[in-house]
């Protein structure tokens, strides 16, 4: 599922799975997306994205999360104006010691987060009509209970949704723990 719509997985051609296009570092709690200056991003990140696709690179995964930065109408002009497949994501970073997770991440459980990134994949993201690609988590080890129910959300969402998890994890003992709990 790319930001323009599906397509076949056979067409993804040259792929890179971790980019990041459009950030912004402020925290869950203080990001103003009326804020972003989504022309002068545009008009910065296009040639690169450009310069890649003529390196054959033919879509990437845009892996910046909801409260980190996820920008689904900067992403879309960016593929209508390039014809890269680009993918974003549903989930979040808890990575950085929480500063991109929403006050509700702290208090909800499991399934009522997987519930969120289950709800973006029927519907869209932040207003649009855009559908995440994936399913994005960002942790830091070793896994808290916190970044256990991350996992275990993203987990619930994926069962539902047939969404692959891309998770941010640093050491690999993060990662052996979190396919324990997938498992």
């Amino acid at each position: 599922m790319t930001v323009q719509g599906e397509i076949p997985a056979d067409s993804l051609g040259i792929t890179l799975i971790h980019e990041h296009v459009f950030l912004d570092w402020s925290g869950a709690d203080s990001i103003q997306r009326d804020d972003w200056d989504n022309e002068g991003a545009f008009r910065i990140i296009l040639p690169y994205l450009q310069a890649m696709k003529a390196q054959g690179v033919r879509t990437f995964l845009e892996c910046t999360p909801n409260y980190l930065g996820r920008n689904p109408l900067l992403l879309k002009r960016l593929a209508d104006s390039t014809g890269l497949q680009i993918l974003t994501n549903t989930g979040y970073y808890g990575a950085r010691r929480n500063a991109h997770l929403p006050k509700h991440a702290f208090s909800e459980t499991a399934r009522q987060l997987a519930q969120r990134w289950i709800k973006e994949w029927k519907n869209g993201l932040d207003g649009t009509n855009i559908r995440p690609g994936f399913i994005k988590i960002g942790v830091e080890v070793p896994l808290s209970p916190l970044h256990e129910k991350l996992v275990r959300a993203a987990a619930i969402a994926h069962k539902k949704t047939g969404l692959t998890i891309v998770a941010h994890t640093g050491p690999e003992a993060g990662a052996y723990r979190e396919l324990e709990i997938l498992e």
